[in-house]
């Protein structure tokens, strides 16, 4: 694709879009802002009161007839997700999607399935670009003996949606797994390959706030514990070795090898995948690929694999454990 003007447009203007997907845009000179879809269309004209040519609306067709965007953020719920990305497949528009790619694998498999997927939808997974990566894979994946990651967040404590739809089952597709397993997935799969699931355990049916994951890569087995109802702050892979531990600090941008050295980035991956695609669209240079509906799909492959685990060999997870 070449530097043109880019028309931008999105659907959903939730926290996610005010904080990651619009500023990334803006960042932008070859990007304008041409149009936003949302339930709650005052929202969407309150982001743009100082962009009065911006259309604004609740109908993705329209968006799409009024606007001619060129790239669409998708940034709604994510049982929202299948009807504009879709949309967008069928009229050629590039479109990025919010993780994870649907609400229900059965919607997943018709996204990643369009014809027009392979070329045209990116996914937001932004872990397995972290700067740190991979030296940490380079370190810590030959004499692997174990994998431990632990994802914990006080979650809509400090993270509010704009609307309470993370509680919603049917909205959400799930709890903690399938919204926080994604980022964490994404980047061990990216270490390690695909993984065997041995067991899950869940505190709750339906939206659960804790889970234990266990997992193997080819014989090395890996835990996978997320608390997104924490009173802390972590993100953190280790590998032991027998060496000792490789730990990858997330949060802190931190790669501390077995031997004592520590290795900093500046910065983490937050916007990693983003900037990505929208570099790729917008023809300019790309550090990193982007994550097509195919990775994303079977990331959600393995949570779905992971529930039905949870519902017939596991009981729940003791509140608070």
């Amino acid at each position: 694709m070449t530097r043109e003007r880019i028309r931008f447009a999105a659907v959903g203007c939730g926290r996610v879009f005010q904080r990651y997907h619009l500023p990334c845009a803006d960042d932008r000179d070859t990007m304008e802002l041409v149009g936003l879809v949302d339930a709650d269309v005052e929202r969407a004209r309150s982001l743009t009161a100082d962009r009065p040519q911006v259309w604004t609306g609740t109908s993705v067709d329209r968006l799409i007839h009024e606007t001619r965007p060129d790239l669409i953020s998708v940034c709604t719920p994510n049982d929202a997700h299948a009807e504009p990305v879709l949309a967008a497949l069928d009229a050629g528009i590039a479109v990025l999607c919010e993780k994870p790619l649907a609400a229900t694998v059965e919607e997943a498999r018709r996204m990643a399935a369009h014809p027009a997927a392979e070329k045209l939808l990116g996914v937001n997974m932004p872990f397995r670009f972290h700067p740190l990566l991979e030296a940490f894979a380079d370190a810590a994946r030959p004499g692997a003996q174990r994998v431990d990651f632990s994802f914990a967040t006080p979650g809509n404590r400090v993270w509010r949606a704009c609307t309470p739809w993370y509680g919603d089952a049917r909205r959400a597709g799930g709890g903690a797994l399938l919204d926080l397993g994604p980022h964490a997935l994404d980047l061990l799969m990216t270490v390690f390959g695909p993984p065997d699931v041995e067991a899950c355990e869940v505190d709750a049916p339906g939206v659960e706030e804790r889970v234990r994951l266990d997992l193997s890569f080819q014989g090395v087995p890996a835990t996978l514990r997320i608390d997104r109802a924490a009173r802390r702050l972590e993100t953190s892979v280790t590998v032991t070795t027998a060496d000792g531990d490789h730990v990858l600090d997330l949060r802190r941008n931190e790669l501390r090898r077995a031997d004592g050295t520590v290795e900093s980035a500046g910065q983490g991956p937050e916007l990693a995948a983003i900037s990505a695609y929208f570099d790729l669209v917008t023809g300019a240079p790309a550090p990193h690929p982007k994550v097509t509906a195919q990775e994303a799909l079977e990331v959600q492959l393995v949570v779905e694999s992971a529930y039905r685990r949870a519902g017939v060999a596991a009981a729940p997870l003791p509140q608070g454990r």
